[in-house]
């Protein structure tokens, strides 16, 4: 008897020892298959910086390790608690990734606990009972990407092959791969963005470059006339634009516009502006006709958000006249030598709002000592700390003071005290002007 029992114990001591190691390496294959799975990921993206890439390789692993039908990772905005870039991925053969997404439940979720997830019947889950769930969604595991406790996003990976469910073992696994590719995915980002910033820096440079050439490089010499220019930028990449534009032996074209918007479409609006009024001023030689007809085609080649103010005279230095029109502009001022004031209103509305638009032509004529101001409205917007504008009134006042002063004079005097009152602030607006003055 007592030989028969120690038998029956080897027997089951052995079939336990058995059982243990057959465990044990089951959770030694599991543990191997685990490492590969994360060298694997960590091999193919240590040598890329892109973004989608990067997660599309996570994506794809994972899917593969879990024997899942699909997966997808969606970055998130912690701060502004908004939605980011996702990326969705199925596997061969089964359902279209676009068919099952992130429940915004899920992310909220996420945000508040910031930790795993393991939901193999969502339709009864507690947690959820509020989700109205797609039927094609049977199983999730969802873990965190966490950079310095900070939620960037999370993976997620839906619908375990074999309707078996997904185990505590899928979900440590789904969180050590979330774990070592939080900061890969955030530098990834990081290094995105960055890349953007630099091209924003390089379009804004170019914007730039192209609006100094759109200005004249010089100050014209004009029989019996004094003409200057100058332009300050608020950024650097400004909005407003001055040209003179020789037409014959007596005549002159003077424009000076503000075009709405920043940057790279504001100089292309900018070029474009002063190609049509280089290319039709000597068809369409009254200012009206001109703007009537580059108001057309302003509106036809840009969105309605986008429009321009111009002021455009036509010098004539034989008759001492100028006829003129204003497209939306701050009104011109004429000053006497006697200090008498002319604003130049006649005109229509700013370029590029309406298709058709008719504008106004108005004249004036020069006498000996006249001197005509055409500015934009940063000189006269340029505020202070207590925040008050250096105002219209202001600019007459320096206007009188200044009365005997050559034209060029009469503009730095402007600039400066202008300048002086922003008091080194960052300009709110660019400033512009033209100064033309009948020397006597």
């Amino acid at each position: 008897m007592t030989s028969e029992f120690s038998y029956s114990q080897e027997v089951d001591d052995l079939t336990n020892e058995i059982k243990n190691l057959s465990e044990e390496n089951s959770r030694l294959r599991r543990a191997v298959e685990e490492l590969v799975t994360l060298n694997e990921i960590a091999l193919a993206i240590s040598g890329s910086m892109d973004s989608e890439e990067i997660m599309r390789i996570i994506i794809r692993h994972s899917i593969r390790s879990f024997d899942a039908e699909q997966g997808d990772i969606t970055l998130v905005d912690e701060h502004a608690h908004r939605l980011g870039k996702t990326l969705a991925r199925s596997a061969i053969g089964t359902q279209d990734p676009s068919q099952v997404h992130l429940n915004q439940s899920i992310v909220e979720w996420m945000r508040t606990n910031k930790s795993p997830l393991l939901v193999n019947n969502p339709a009864s889950d507690n947690r959820f009972s509020n989700v109205g769930w797609k039927e094609c969604i049977h199983s999730i595991i969802s873990a965190p990407l966490l950079v310095r406790s900070q939620l960037i996003g999370m993976i997620t990976i839906y619908n375990k092959k074999g309707g078996t469910g997904f185990t505590e073992d899928d979900l440590r696994l789904l969180t050590i791969i979330a774990s070592e590719s939080a900061q890969v995915v955030e530098n990834a980002r990081l290094h995105h963005e960055e890349q953007e910033l630099s091209d924003m820096r390089k379009e804004v440079d170019l914007a730039g470059k192209i609006q100094k050439k759109l200005l004249p490089k010089e100050h014209p010499t004009i029989n019996n006339y004094g003409l200057f220019g100058r332009n300050i930028s608020a950024h650097s990449v400004g909005g407003d634009y001055y040209d003179f534009i020789q037409i014959d032996d007596n005549r002159w074209a003077i424009c000076l516009g503000d075009v709405s918007g920043k940057g790279m479409p504001a100089s292309l609006l900018m070029s474009n502006l002063q190609a049509i009024l280089r290319g039709q001023i000597n068809y369409l030689p009254r200012p009206g006709s001109l703007l009537r007809d580059a108001n057309r085609q302003i509106f036809h080649c840009t969105d309605c958000e986008k429009f321009a103010t111009l002021f455009l005279g036509i010098l004539d230095t034989e008759s001492h006249t100028m006829r003129y029109s204003n497209a939306g502009h701050e009104h011109p001022i004429l000053i006497t030598p006697d200090c008498t004031f002319t604003r130049l209103t006649n005109g229509g509305i700013p370029l590029g709002i309406f298709q058709e638009q008719f504008y106004e032509e108005g004249s004036i004529e020069f006498m000996p000592g006249d001197k005509l101001i055409v500015f934009s409205d940063g000189i006269i917007d340029s505020r202070n700390q207590e925040d008050e504008p250096f105002g219209l009134h202001t600019l007459k006042k320096l206007l009188v003071e200044n009365s005997k002063v050559s034209g060029d004079q009469l503009m730095e005097s402007i600039f400066a005290a202008s300048l002086n009152h922003n008091a080194n602030q960052q300009l709110f607006d660019d400033m512009t002007m033209i100064v033309l003055s009948r020397i006597n």
